[in-house]
């Protein structure tokens, strides 16, 4: 009996096939134009290119300065935000939670380590890697984030090329739905839906068996993921159908769901370069800045090669009586009748000028180059120190100057990539250490738990705290900046003796943010107010301050007046009450 249509997979088909149409319209025909010039191994978004021989694929490039910006952009991107030699990103105390204590500290920190180590052993930094390159050719990306099914607690990444996917924002302009589109052989088929729900078509069996042709053929499936409404699902069930993500796996062959399913948290990672101006929701990069310079540069390159060509081996005009005896090989002899110069062979329409041409193509290199920052990359991942005639200050200059160029580029990467990242990551690895005896979430620190319903207690989710590269950096940045105000105010305030030229400037929170930049715990810095905050400490001292200075003024009076009696009562009582802050008690 042949597999019926399901309804919900004809409804999400429906809703594809319109993203897709639109997506195709406005963007497909940019992709292949970028991909072109500038990721070859990628250009087959309009054009089919079945044939794996490299001259298939790279028939338009004839200069790969495009293609090596966008390396070096992909390197630099990586390595300033997510390096693998380092962490990048950790988990802190959630503010609302307070002084959790050394426990709750080292919790964090071995949980940060936790799952640093996990990215290692899972194929995360090899997707990254295509992340970043798609990011900065095309402006979008998208990465999905599972649980390893056969490990579980493990972590499985999968990087969707440009051209298989759409995607939908929420209100707020967060990607919170994608459907992207996949082949498989009915062998991978049933490796990948061996659950007990999953509903594998009969017909795609019969289709996908029987023969080697036949168990070469593809199958082409739909994953959808989008949020789940409230009312559509039961929340105290913890099954994949009630999860607050929806996960739905359509044989889009056979119009029938295959699998049911869903996620607890946010698995799709979908960091945009920037946005369009327009409401589409996909990504603008720099590919797209320097598009026309790359085709110019292409034309140009081949240009110049018919050009370079001409002047190796350039056209000759030759007289009709030396037709067959002008000998053009090195060293070669052609006798002239020397009475009539005319008749000497001499070049024609030779190519025009050379270097000029040259001199446009460098123009076109450095704007692409420009574009994909690959300046600002190299500086930053160089060592400028070995530079002899650069002074401290000219170093911090050039790279706060690089840096900066490179802030604009890093602006989304943490709220669209790395915070849902690292949420997820924690979830996963949380879920499953908790009934773990081994596991260092088999048993939270009381002081991070939370009352999530009545009788029933949580973890409080931590906060993000990004320590990337490109962070560190930003933050010794912003300490360089501290230290250069203070060595222009400070000769003002002693030279001329006005301390009050500091008003302005809350140096309180000027150096708590200097020691926080340098990498100082921040759990070792005190807080405002509190019994044990800064500023209950600064009353007690002053109040030091001024008890010595009461007992030295009655001291002073004491001495004063010994000619003529002891110092008043009063005075007296005052400041024996100011040292000791009891009335009526006597210093020791």
């Amino acid at each position: 009996m042949a597999s019926r249509a399901d309804p919900l997979a004809l409804e999400q088909i429906k809703i594809y096939d319109s993203l897709k149409s639109k997506r195709v319209s406005d963007h497909d025909n940019d992709w292949q134009g970028i991909s072109d010039l500038m990721l070859p191994q990628d250009s087959n978004i309009t054009v089919d290119k079945l044939n794996t021989n490299t001259d298939e694929w790279t028939q338009q490039v004839f200069d790969t300065t495009a293609i090596q910006s966008a390396q070096t952009f992909m390197s630099g991107y990586f390595n300033w935000t997510t390096p693998q030699q380092q962490a990048w990103a950790g988990y802190a105390t959630p503010k609302s939670l307070g002084d959790v204590g050394i426990d709750g500290q080292e919790f964090w920190a071995a949980a940060t380590e936790d799952v640093m180590a996990t990215f290692g052993r899972s194929n995360f930094y090899s997707m990254r890697a295509l992340g970043c390159l798609g990011l900065g050719v095309f402006g979008t990306d998208f990465i999905l984030f599972e649980e390893d099914e056969e490990q579980p607690g493990e972590f499985n990444f999968r990087h969707n090329r440009i051209s298989t996917y759409v995607i939908e924002e929420n209100h707020r302009g967060v990607v919170d739905t994608t459907r992207r589109e996949f082949k498989m052989t009915f062998r991978q088929v049933q490796q990948k839906f061996n659950r007990a729900k999953d509903n594998i078509p009969e017909d795609m069996e019969k289709q996908g068996t029987g023969s080697d042709t036949a168990a070469q053929r593809k199958f082409t499936f739909l994953h959808c993921i989008f949020p789940r409404e409230d009312s559509k699902r039961l929340k105290s069930r913890k099954d994949g159908e009630n999860k607050p993500i929806a996960s739905v796996y359509i044989s889009v062959d056979f119009k029938q769901v295959v699998r049911v399913s869903g996620y607890d948290e946010e698995p799709q990672l979908v960091p945009r370069f920037t946005k369009w101006g327009t409401d589409s929701p996909y990504g603008f990069g720099p590919a797209y800045v320097c598009l026309p310079e790359a085709r110019e540069l292409n034309y140009m390159a081949m240009w110049m090669d018919a050009a370079a060509e001409k002047l190796i081996d350039p056209r000759l005009l030759i007289p009709s009586n030396l037709e067959g005896d002008v000998d053009l090989r090195a060293g070669g002899q052609t006798i002239f009748d020397e009475n009539v110069p005319e008749g000497i062979p001499r070049e024609w329409a030779s190519a025009a000028e050379y270097k000029l041409g040259l001199e446009i193509m460098e123009q076109k290199r450095n704007a692409i180059r420009e574009s994909f920052m690959v300046t600002a990359f190299k500086f930053l991942n160089s060592q400028p120190l070995l530079d002899k005639r650069m002074t401290a200050y000219e170093i911090s200059q050039r790279v706060a100057e690089q840096l900066q160029s490179a802030t604009p580029a890093m602006a989304r990467s943490e709220p669209e990539f790395i915070h849902p990242l690292m949420r997820r990551a924690f979830a996963i690895r949380y879920r499953n250490g908790v009934g773990n005896p081994k596991s260092l979430y088999h048993k939270v620190p009381d002081s991070l738990m939370v009352e999530v319903a009545p009788g029933r207690r949580g973890l409080k989710m931590p906060d993000i705290v990004v320590t990337s590269r490109f962070s560190d950096a930003m933050k010794a940045l912003k300490n360089r900046a501290a230290e250069e105000l203070m060595q222009f105010l400070m000769p003002q305030v002693e030279g001329l003796q006005r301390p009050d030229i500091l008003d302005p400037f809350d140096l309180d929170k000027i150096n708590t943010k200097y020691g926080l930049n340098t990498g100082i715990d921040p759990d070792c810095i005190r807080e405002e107010n509190g019994a044990k905050g800064y500023g209950a400490i600064r009353q007690k001292r002053n109040a030091q301050i001024q008890a010595a200075h009461a007992a030295q003024t009655a001291e002073q009076l004491g001495k004063a007046g010994s000619g003529l009696g002891k110092s008043p009562q009063w005075l007296q009582e005052q400041a024996e009450q100011t040292i000791t802050g009891k009335k009526g008690q006597k210093a020791a």
